[in-house]
């Protein structure tokens, strides 16, 4: 049952209604959007903490009928309509910056705003498919999230991500400081103790081996894997960054590029990994902030891979990061991560072929 102020609901039954109907999307890097189907632009605040907003008025839209589904079946409707907001464009739509927004949709007396508003549905933003500048939006209602699976299965690889909180592996620690006290990093746990990365890149990143409080002056690094470095009382031990930056020198295509590094990150380490179009360098690259998984990474010609085409043009000069990947083996975190105490997977569970063995007959 929906509730509404004495005001609204004297108004719905009435003879003649001045209704209107009011879309809030909230995407997840915090941009707010609202539109509205009423002919002129609205103001109002729908009292979710996140004070008014001006509704935009759009016409050419249309949605399906809301339906409520008695128990835990997802009900979902589609908006579908043209793109005439600036602030909505095919290239966002395809880019992801979309995916998973939060959706509100209600009704509004647009001739007495102060009757608060009748609230129709909630949920996030499904699929959406954009053909020249139309497009059809799915909304998924709340209970679409208790048919996703959330449990996990016994499996020989590990079930985290790298990089994630059960794993520990810092792909991007924090920068080195000074008169800072920093903790040993124990051995086969990555999660543990201090690790650093120096103020400027110079492709490796710094372990904790002796816990004291660091120096006055950020200390002379020592690039050599292995090596130590001295830093007031605390000893560091240098290890190849999971994390490597570079900007773009060639473009084949909007996945395969080529990237001005000079250092020594091996292919088996980046390929699987994450690269993310960075701010730096004007103007910004187009794919600013946006991701996409790394197919492969060859070292001898610096030539990266991407599994999908960037939504955007890739440009020279575009700055990237890109960090490592994991296949998820027991081999590969104990000797690349050296993070063997987080492994999540269970490497020596017998599996179908032991089930199904019968004794030799003969």
């Amino acid at each position: 049952m929906k509730t509404v102020t004495p005001e609204l609901a004297a108004h719905l039954t009435g003879a003649a209604l001045t209704l209107t109907t009011c879309w809030k999307i909230e995407r997840r890097d915090g941009v707010i959007l609202g539109f509205t189907s009423h002919d002129r632009d609205l103001v109002f605040d729908l009292a979710d903490g996140g004070g008014p907003v001006a509704y935009v008025a759009a016409s050419g839209f249309t949605r399906s009928n809301i339906s409520g589904i008695a128990g835990f079946a997802a009900d979902n409707l589609d908006v579908e309509g043209v793109l005439e907001s600036a602030a909505i464009t095919v290239a966002d739509l395809r880019a992801g910056r979309y995916d998973f927004a939060e959706i509100k949709v209600f009704e509004v007396n647009y001739q007495a705003l102060s009757q608060d508003a009748l609230k129709l549905r909630r949920g996030q933003v499904g699929q959406v498919r954009a053909e020249g500048q139309v497009f059809v939006a799915e909304l998924r209602g709340l209970a679409d999230r208790y048919s996703q699976e959330i449990g996990e299965l016994y499996s020989p690889g590990c079930r985290a991500d790298l990089g994630d909180g059960r794993c520990g592996v810092r792909l991007l620690p924090p920068a080195w400081q000074a008169s800072t006290a920093y903790t040993l990093r124990q051995l086969r746990d990555a999660g543990s103790g201090s690790v650093v990365r120096p103020s400027a890149f110079n492709d490796r990143h710094f372990r904790c081996v002796q816990a004291g409080t660091s120096g006055l002056g950020e200390p002379a690094w020592n690039p050599t894997l292995g090596g130590q470095t001295t830093d007031g009382g605390a000893i560091w031990e240098t290890e190849r960054a999971l994390t490597i930056e570079a900007t773009v020198v060639t473009v084949t295509d909007n996945r395969n590029f080529t990237l001005s590094y000079t250092g020594d990150a091996p292919d088996a380490l980046l390929t699987g990994g994450v690269l993310a179009f960075t701010g730096a360098g004007s103007p910004p690259p187009a794919n600013l902030d946006l991701k996409m998984e790394v197919k492969s990474w060859v070292l001898s010609t610096t030539t990266i891979a991407l599994f999908l085409p960037m939504p955007f043009n890739v440009a020279p000069g575009d700055s990237v990061s890109v960090s490592a990947g994991c296949d998820k083996s027991l081999a590969v975190c104990r000797n690349s991560f050296d993070n063997v105490l987080n492994f999540r997977g269970e490497p020596y569970v017998p599996g179908n072929d032991l089930l199904f063995r019968t004794p030799d007959a003969r």
